[in-house]
């Protein structure tokens, strides 16, 4: 499917585009930082490595044998939620929403309407009231604290460069950037 964009004198922009798996991945990533859950449990994660890592640490400082058990857990957990967490959380998104097949997306003063084959939607600009944008997307985010929804407007659904200045100058005018 080609993507294609239109504007109408920076007030409208038209996007078409498929959603991707890292759209995705690049898509909760910024939720992650948006969201106070998100970081708590970023942060015990890191904390529990950490202890792990000292347990192992302690006795090598010591000139003893360290513990081989505390490495090992250290390092599994590293890979799982630092590595195939995220990676499997984005296959899981990418899968649900590639069902709907292209997507159709119009920003403009009102809010944003995103269609599908599966039906379509209205955010206004209340229900969205923060964006982040990442180096392929932007993401719009709801505003309770655990940042439960998120829409995602890739930029490669536009085709001329102007046009992706013309979506960040509407969200900008009238939602906040995280």
């Amino acid at each position: 499917m080609e993507n294609r964009a239109e504007t109408t004198v920076g007030e409208h922009v038209e996007l078409e585009y498929q959603l991707t798996r890292e759209d995705m991945r690049q898509a909760l990533k910024a939720r992650a930082k948006a969201s106070g859950r998100a970081r708590r449990t970023q942060r015990f994660a890191v904390i529990a490595v950490a202890g792990f890592v000292g347990a192992s640490a302690v006795p090598l400082a010591k000139g003893e044998t360290p513990d081989t058990g505390s490495m090992v857990i250290a390092g599994v957990l590293i890979v799982v939620l630092f590595v195939l967490q995220p990676w499997l959380t984005a296959r899981q998104f990418h899968k649900i929403a590639s069902r709907n097949g292209a997507y159709r997306a119009g920003v403009d003063g009102s809010g944003v309407t995103v269609s599908n084959t599966g039906g379509s939607s209205q955010l206004n600009w209340t229900a969205a009231p923060h964006y982040a944008e990442t180096p392929d997307n932007f993401v719009l985010l709801s505003g309770d604290k655990n940042v439960s929804c998120l829409t995602v407007l890739p930029k490669r659904g536009v085709q001329e460069p102007g046009t992706v200045e013309a979506c960040r100058s509407l969200l900008d005018r009238h939602i906040r950037r995280l």
